[in-house]
């Protein structure tokens, strides 16, 4: 029987018609599927095993038998990594896609659920939490660089206050058997605390051993009902205490010993997505909760849960405006700009911006501004709130200024991306000038940070490749004719300017591949850089 093979095709850069194979492996039994990780490894699952591939070489860098014949979807990113996970009943491996090393494997400790995995980056530690067929579930936390286990607790889930009596304890039961198997929130509050929260407490860990040092209670609406929606926030400028966001309530708490830093906690309107945090308070963002689980006050338009955000003083927690700021939805991010926040509200699979003066919890607004896309940058200048957006499905990202006056964007023909892959805008500021780069139409602009206006600097800058641009960068000088040398960093350089050819048309040599490094494109006059990534989309 023929062994199956995986064959990868490079499109030759003069070739007039056809494909020439880079390379072939063979495999045994069927090839189920091949995706493209994050990390940039091949991964090949077939009947025979899971396997990465080493795209440049063109060889197997490594195979895993006993995950022969997975599905698609048993393999996935662990949030907030490059690594990946492979499952299926009864096993669960967490693993390095370029290497193939193995950072986690639930046999070893006799799991037949993994609930939780967590990157903890600020240690280099990755937490896993499942569990067994019988006994208490584990927690365990392993070193990133070895897979190395640190420590292995059962203790987490133990109850920690008076067990209770009746059906008040059956009740306490039920509780802690649905906290065993829901996904923790973690966090990594400095080298050495763990703050995890539990349906039935918050507790703060030792990071070394993995042993309680304190535990808390939310003060939830109901005493004694778990919260429903819980973030853990790490302190910016306070590193005594963290943040712990629970349904439409804020709490600040200290590290130490896990004691509240204030008498009650702060209250927004829908639960609490995220914080922001200003000098003159904390901006809590409120998310339109699910309306047969909204709370309170609970207006509803158009089918969306409206909210309330308010700011909350650091000191004793209490909320700057009396009643919370009334929002049309959630709240998606609050981009600092001086004593104020730019807010973007999401409502309708629309957006809506408003400016927020922090110290007063007022907005500038009377209404919110309709913009296009998503907010991605905002400032606020002489001219207006001066805005970039992404596109997204529906609309186009743009560049405007909004006449705070008038509640109206000044430019009907703005500076427009793409919805396709590769037509963004990408940005950066250098004094008074913000130096845009249109993917759309290929061309860099610079905008007066003080009036709004704007001007494109030279001709479309051409990708000889049809690269997609990913970086726009500024460089103190930039040579007429320059050839860009990866060697101290990144090895051989992939591709470079053509000689004698104008570099603002960012062209390469023909049969040459555009590295992320590599020289795109330059506007000699401003001293701005283009990238592209090495693949080509169009």
């Amino acid at each position: 029987m023929a062994l199956p093979l995986l064959l990868v095709l490079l499109q030759a850069a003069q070739a007039p018609v056809g494909s020439v194979p880079a390379w072939t492996l063979h495999f045994n039994g069927d090839i189920r599927w091949q995706q493209i990780t994050p990390a940039g490894a091949l991964l090949v699952s077939s009947d025979g095993g899971l396997a990465g591939v080493d795209v440049e070489r063109g060889q197997i860098a490594w195979q895993k038998p006993e995950l022969g014949g997975l599905p698609v979807d048993s393999v996935r990113m662990v949030e907030g990594s490059l690594l990946m996970e492979a499952a299926k009943p009864g096993l669960s491996i967490i693993f390095d896609p370029v290497t193939g090393t193995e950072l986690f494997d639930s046999r070893r400790l006799g799991l037949t659920r993994v609930v939780t995995r967590r990157v903890l980056p600020q240690t280099g530690t990755l937490i896993v939490h499942g569990r067994r067929a019988s006994g208490p579930p584990v927690v365990a936390l392993y070193d990133l660089k070895t897979g190395n286990q640190r420590w292995v607790s059962e203790s987490l889930f133990q109850q920690s206050g008076p067990k209770k009596g009746g059906l008040g304890g059956l009740m306490q039961g039920l509780v802690r058997v649905a906290s065993e198997g829901t996904q923790l929130e973690v966090l990594q509050a400095g080298p050495d605390v763990i703050v995890v929260n539990t349906l039935t407490s918050l507790r703060g860990l030792d990071a070394h051993s993995g042993a309680t040092r304190w535990s808390a209670t939310l003060p939830t609406a109901r005493a004694g009902n778990p919260a429903k929606h819980v973030r853990l926030f790490p302190s910016i400028d306070k590193p005594d205490r963290i943040y712990v966001g629970f349904d439409d309530r804020l709490m600040a708490y200290r590290l130490a010993d896990g004691q509240p830093l204030w008498a009650k906690p702060a209250m927004i309107q829908g639960w609490v997505h995220d914080i922001v945090q200003h000098p003159a308070g904390i901006i809590i963002l409120p998310e339109s909760p699910p309306a047969n689980e909204a709370t309170g006050n609970v207006r509803i338009v158009n089918g969306v849960v409206q909210t309330g955000l308010n700011v909350a003083r650091y000191d004793d927690g209490t909320t700057i405006a009396e009643k919370p700021l009334r929002m049309r939805g959630t709240v998606t991010s609050a981009l600092i700009t001086g004593g104020s926040a730019v807010l973007a509200v999401d409502a309708e699979s629309r957006t809506f911006v408003n400016v927020l003066d922090v110290a007063t919890a007022t907005v500038r607004l009377q209404k919110d501004v309709k913009i296009k896309g998503q907010l991605d940058y905002a400032e606020l200048t002489p001219a207006g709130l001066l805005y970039i957006s992404r596109s997204d499905p529906a609309t186009n990202g743009e560049v405007n200024v909004i006449d705070l006056a008038r509640g109206e964007q000044k430019f009907k023909d703005a500076i427009e991306g793409g919805k396709a892959a590769g037509e963004g805008l990408l940005h950066v500021v250098e004094g008074s000038t913000l130096y845009v780069f249109a993917g759309r139409d290929h061309h860099l602009y610079a905008v007066n940070r003080q009036d709004g206006t704007y001007r494109a600097l030279g001709a479309e800058l051409k990708f000889q490749g049809g690269e997609d641009p990913t970086t726009i960068e500024l460089r103190q000088a930039v040579a007429q004719r320059h050839r860009h040398d990866r060697k101290a960093h990144h090895g051989p350089a992939r591709g470079r300017v053509q000689p004698g050819r104008d570099t603002t048309a960012g062209l390469l040599e023909p049969g040459s591949c555009a590295g992320v490094e590599a020289l795109q494109g330059v506007a000699h006059d401003t001293g701005v850089r283009v990238r592209a990534d090495q693949v080509t989309r169009r």
